[in-house]
């Protein structure tokens, strides 16, 4: 009889074990949440090559690459251009910005030292709300402005290196012209008179 009673009390054991495992690990904190989750904002800002606010422009996928087209308005950490590329995976899974809207401003904590910089969940970037710039002014300073580059300067140049063409060259076609309708003319009075 010992034997049957052993069964349900291994059973019941076993269960309590498992229901104390669940309540364990779901009283886990949020910053083990998953692999995307951003680190602190001191490890993002240390681990980025550039940080700045843009807005997205353009939006292509190419395979798994999504590649956004940005419009750099104010840069805290390197020196990205005014009209940027940023590129990220195009999957979800794999930490990608997939929600990214056109029109939209984001602060991009970017890697690389020229565009296309590449970007994704677990550097921090997100939008642009005045919480997230003002915690990042704190560390980093005001920023400067992303200018647009200067137009181009007008080049003169020099099409022909000879003077222009004197009256007496000028007027020579016409003159010539003249002369064969008044030639015209004589011939056609001689042959009228005929």
């Amino acid at each position: 009889m010992s034997v049957a009673l052993s069964r349900p009390v291994r059973i019941a054991a076993a269960m309590l074990l498992a229901c104390l495992g669940l309540a364990v690990t779901s009283g886990a904190p949020a910053s083990a949440a998953g692999p995307c989750t951003p680190g602190s904002l001191q490890e993002q800002i240390d681990q980025a090559a550039a940080i700045f606010i843009g807005k997205v422009d353009t939006v292509s996928t190419e395979g798994t690459t999504t590649t956004y087209g940005i419009t750099a308005s104010r840069a805290y950490k390197g020196t990205p251009e005014r009209s940027t590329e940023v590129e990220t995976l195009d999957r979800a899974k794999a930490c990608g910005l997939v929600d990214l809207k056109v029109g939209n401003d984001y602060v991009f904590f970017a890697t690389g030292d020229a565009a296309p910089y590449s970007a994704d969940r677990r550097g921090g970037t997100g939008a642009a709300n005045p919480t997230k710039v003002t915690k990042i002014e704190e560390v980093l300073g005001a920023g400067t402005s992303v200018e647009p580059p200067p137009p181009p300067t007008a080049q003169l140049t020099k099409v022909e290196d000879s003077p222009p063409r004197g009256l007496a060259r000028m007027a020579a076609p016409g003159a010539a012209a003249a002369i064969i309708g008044l030639l015209g003319l004589v011939v056609v009075r001689r042959l009228a008179r005929r």
